[in-house]
């Protein structure tokens, strides 16, 4: 894991989501210590801080120098995600987003245990098939990672998503994955109801994004192709019964 030449960029990597999404969250639950398993640059918990969250824990694979580093060194602890973790404490709220799909499949059974081993409210979202980014190993829809969940007696509740669906300010991989897991009994007389199955969204944005950027045009050449053929169906389209015979 610490091989990987992973870039924490200021443009993705800080706290503007969090700080969108964690308030719609603690009207839900009102955690005092969080955790976050692959915390990059720590961005997330430097915004739990700045909404009084005390007591934080940073695990990531990867060794984050002290320069980028959000968080207090000593809040920080590199381990490798493919391996058994145990901090041999627990957590009012453990949050993993846009993690698991880092790691290889094999790893992805200890990774969940990992998360369930810490706490028993979990903030989770991982990418989907064919969403992209660096070094995604282990792309999966939804119910894949529920699955697993229920495997530790962890319930999905999907009640941040719809609130944040049109959030400008939101990343639409938070917006289209991000799903509340806790354990069965938490939530006892709320208003809130389990999920018997986490749909898989496929948000606007990353739709109009693969719409427009093609993963198969790897070249000028192909590019020039896919205009050439995109404009002859519109060509064709607009002149009805006209053959573009020249093209």
């Amino acid at each position: 894991m610490n091989k990987i030449n992973y870039r924490h960029t200021k443009e993705v990597h800080n706290s503007k989501d969090a700080l969108e999404i964690l308030p719609l969250l603690f009207n839900y639950v009102s955690p005092k210590s969080i955790v976050d398993i692959g915390c990059g640059n720590g961005s997330w918990l430097e915004a739990a801080k700045s909404l009084g969250i005390t007591k934080v824990q940073g695990v990531d694979g990867i060794k984050v120098d002290k320069e980028e580093l959000l968080i207090q060194e000593n809040e920080f602890l590199q381990h490798d995600l493919t391996k058994p973790l145990n901090l041999n404490k627990t957590f009012d709220l453990v949050i993993s987003l846009e993690v698991a799909e880092h790691l290889p499949e094999v790893a992805s059974n200890i990774f969940i245990e990992t998360l369930c081993t810490h706490g028993d409210l979990i903030l989770f979202s991982a990418a989907i098939p064919n969403q992209g980014g660096q070094f995604h190993l282990n792309e999966q829809w939804p119910e894949y990672w529920h699955d697993k969940f229920k495997e530790y007696g962890f319930s999905a509740y999907d009640v941040i998503r719809n609130k944040i669906w049109n959030n400008e300010n939101v990343f639409y991989w938070y917006k289209q994955n991000t799903i509340l897991y806790a354990k069965k009994g938490y939530f006892k007389g709320e208003e809130i109801e389990p999920s018997e199955i986490v749909n898989a969204l496929i948000h606007p944005d990353i739709y109009n994004r693969k719409i427009y950027h093609p993963k198969y045009i790897k070249n000028q050449r192909e590019l020039f192709k896919f205009i050439k053929s995109t404009l002859k169906i519109y060509l064709k389209r607009w002149f009805g019964k006209y053959k573009i015979s020249h093209l």
